[in-house]
């Protein structure tokens, strides 16, 4: 099957997450022998250099093609319509310098509502079937913006097929009514980094963190909560919380106030192969976020075979049993404390190679990708039967 892929980016040295998700499905697809082609128009304001034009390389059997003219900060002025013009041209003109060098795709599939609105135009044009996945933390709200509702009713109903990461984001989107046709749910896959290793050194008990240091992920919580019960905990025990953002410096304020220098430490941004060996050598892992539409960081910590902490916050719904961990109410600090003690106290009650080889079964790439097939597969047929 020749796939397009329309993605936000891919990702770099300077953006290493940027279009992660798009790549890690790309390169599971490619594994399973289908011509995998990313298409992407870098429109974002970013403080560095990068070279101007069309951009191919091909990398681990995916073709990449990424233009770049220009960051849409400076068409703020234009109207709408012209910046949405503007986009489309970008979009159709790396397709058709793809389809030359490619063949043409068998179908369309795009990553993110705002990219998925730009790929429409693309299935009117050229009449591919365009499946699309939704990942995107703006509708799994409560409240989403009238402008997004409006954008998605007008892009989801002229997909052929909408999935969703998360049965509570799926959920979500049916309940404000975004979409009249069906939606299906697959979950995102599992790096293949992210590995079981038997672990019987001694050492403190080690709660491990990760993820953006941004309020709705609630670290701050999970500082107090382990403040507040310290006194039941081990004398040494740790608290290492991997990642960076905008609250870190709050974040360690927070812990020089509580005096907890000697047990609690920010690590920031760490590479996927020290994350990987710091879950190894961790005995929990705990996360409190307020929504997640999937969480990709929880099934990273299981295929390590760590039991997880998670809020009933959306995605982590679809992740969490008891056999692998304890799913909390959100925002509830006297459940995270319970929790963090009750599984401190009973850490030989989960078996972390189950844990790992659950995980596997259900999110490992080849499982995602033999999933996505399936639907496109389904999709292509639906299209040429409409014909």
């Amino acid at each position: 099957m020749n796939i397009f892929i329309i993605a936000r980016g891919y990702p770099s040295k300077k953006d290493p997450h940027w279009g992660c998700f798009e790549n890690d499905q790309a390169e599971a697809l490619a594994n399973l022998g289908h011509k995998i082609t990313i298409l992407s128009v870098d429109a974002r304001f970013r403080f560095y250099w990068r070279p101007l034009g069309i951009q191919h390389k091909t990398e681990r059997m995916v073709s990449i093609y990424n233009i770049f003219l220009c960051p849409y900060a400076l068409l703020f002025f234009l109207p709408k319509q012209i910046k949405r013009l503007f986009y489309n041209w970008q979009l159709d003109y790396i397709y058709k310098r793809a389809v030359r060098q490619q063949g043409e795709p068998d179908i369309l599939y795009s990553h993110y509502l705002p990219v998925t609105q730009r790929a429409i135009s693309l299935r009117k044009k050229y009449n591919i079937p365009l499946v699309a996945i939704e990942h995107w933390s703006e509708l799994a709200k409560d409240q989403i913006s009238t402008k997004i509702i409006h954008t998605a009713k007008q892009t989801y109903n002229h997909l052929d097929q909408l999935i969703a990461v998360s049965q509570s984001l799926k959920d979500n989107i049916i309940q404000k009514h975004l979409i009249h046709n069906e939606i299906k749910v697959v979950p995102n896959l599992l790096g293949k980094e992210f590995t079981y290793q038997s672990n019987n050194t001694k050492h403190p008990l080690t709660i491990v963190s990760a993820g953006r240091l941004v309020p709705s992920k609630r670290f701050d919580l999970l500082i107090d909560a382990v403040h507040q019960i310290q006194a039941s905990l081990p004398n040494e025990w740790k608290l290492l919380i991997i990642g960076g953002g905008c609250m870190k410096t709050a974040l360690q304020e927070q812990i020089n106030t509580l005096h907890l220098q000697e047990h609690i430490q920010l690590l920031g941004q760490q590479t996927k192969a020290e994350i990987v060996r710091l879950f190894q050598h961790s005995d929990l892992f705990a996360l409190p976020s307020q929504m997640e539409t999937f969480g990709v960081v929880y099934i990273e910590a299981l295929a390590c075979g760590l039991p997880i902490i998670a809020t009933n916050c959306g995605g982590p719904s679809d992740i969490i049993m008891k056999e692998n961990g304890i799913l909390i109410p959100n925002k509830d600090i006297d459940a995270l404390k319970e929790a963090i003690l009750h599984m401190s106290n009973n850490l030989k009650d989960y078996n972390r190679e189950n844990i790992a080889k659950d995980c596997q079964a259900r999110f490992a790439p080849e499982v995602i990708a033999k999933r996505l097939t399936t639907i496109f597969e389904e999709t292509i047929k639906t299209h040429k039967e409409q014909q």
